[in-house]
């Protein structure tokens, strides 16, 4: 019962872990895009970015930052 609740704990972890990963990999792919078409990436856009924790609205965001046309419309996204 113990290696059981041990390894739920381990694991639970692990996928935190992992899930945290994934999103600091998007957030920084998302700023690239942008700094890559837009030039500097004003601090505040980037504090937005990094107060997102929701995989599906970051993957959104990765679209949007490599289709829109400014980073006003960028901004509006957020």
């Amino acid at each position: 019962m113990v290696m059981t609740l041990q390894k739920g704990i381990i694991r639970e972890g692990y996928d935190l872990g992992f899930a945290e990963g994934e999103l600091k990999a998007m957030r920084n792919s998302t700023l690239a895009i942008l700094r890559n078409r837009f030039g500097d990436v004003p601090q505040y856009l980037i504090k937005a970015l990094n107060e997102r924790t929701d995989v599906i609205a970051m993957e959104s965001l990765i679209i949007t930052a490599a289709d829109c046309k400014t980073l006003v419309v960028f901004e509006s996204e957020l």
